[in-house]
């Protein structure tokens, strides 16, 4: 009982702090610019050498890691627009919490990940998006 007190006022906290939909949206933005980002990846418009910690070596191998970031943030997109209710094919409130809880995960241990790249621009640019991310699923998931 007292676990769950403690918990629902940290939820009380969150949610007084911070405008859920307003996050919400923030997050969609971002995931959204992020996918034109890897579209201009994959173009050869944005060099490749600033993703994937600079570890890509040729044109096949980013096309596969590109087409998995491109995944991860479309479904990125549908759990979050699924959180704020904007869609509502899906009416599992615990399985579309769990997902952005898997998010929260997902984005911080990316953020680990951006801090070992090689680029300036992904250490600290994109470690600094991805942990704003991750702020962003904790605000959801409450």
């Amino acid at each position: 009982m007292e676990c769950y007190l403690s918990f629902g006022l940290l939820n009380i906290i969150v949610e007084s702090l911070f405008d859920t939909i307003l996050v919400g949206n923030t997050l969609l933005i971002i995931l959204g610019l992020l996918i034109i980002f890897h579209l201009l990846v994959i173009a050869g418009i944005i060099p490749y050498g600033i993703v994937w910690a600079g570890k890509i070596n040729n044109r096949a191998q980013l096309l596969r890691m590109e087409s998995i970031s491109l995944v991860v943030l479309v479904l990125a997109i549908l759990l979050v627009a699924l959180r704020l209710e904007y869609l509502t094919f899906l009416n599992y409130p615990a399985i579309i919490n769990g997902g952005v809880w898997g998010l929260f995960a997902f984005f911080l241990l990316n953020t680990l990940g951006n801090l070992t790249a090689k680029s300036p621009v992904e250490k600290y640019g994109f470690g600094a998006l991805t942990l704003l991310m991750s702020l962003c699923c904790l605000v959801l998931g409450y």
